[in-house]
């Protein structure tokens, strides 16, 4: 096996480990969010229910921020003037906070229908 081989192999080992296995032609939804002044703009988001989501966050702030959620079970840091992804499982109707670690009064809301 090549060794983008074994990397392709293990990328997919752990989508499926953390419940990534997508269907094949699953459509994902791609959200935006912007950080400017240590706010989440817009600060609440809807998606609909049972279908992938991609945040896409853009730090346009001049320091690094903690993109978090407990209920929805991600984590990354999105350093200034920057850009992340996050990719999260389907989810079933349902409010989901998400915060900036490092600045907790930074906090939002995923609206799941």
């Amino acid at each position: 096996m090549t060794p983008f081989g074994k990397v392709g192999f293990v990328g997919a080992a752990a989508l499926v480990m953390a419940g990534w296995a997508l269907p094949a032609g699953a459509a994902e939804t791609t959200i935006e969010i912007s950080v400017k002044d240590n706010k989440f703009q817009p600060a609440e988001l809807k998606v609909p229910a049972d279908t992938p989501i991609v945040f896409k966050i853009k730090n346009l702030d001049a320091a690094p921020i903690e993109f978090e959620s407990d209920p929805l079970q991600f984590e990354t840091i999105v350093k200034p003037n920057m850009e992340g992804v996050v990719k999260v499982k389907a989810q079933k109707p349902g409010r989901y906070e998400f915060f900036d670690d490092l600045h907790q009064n930074n906090k939002g809301t995923l609206v799941v229908e």
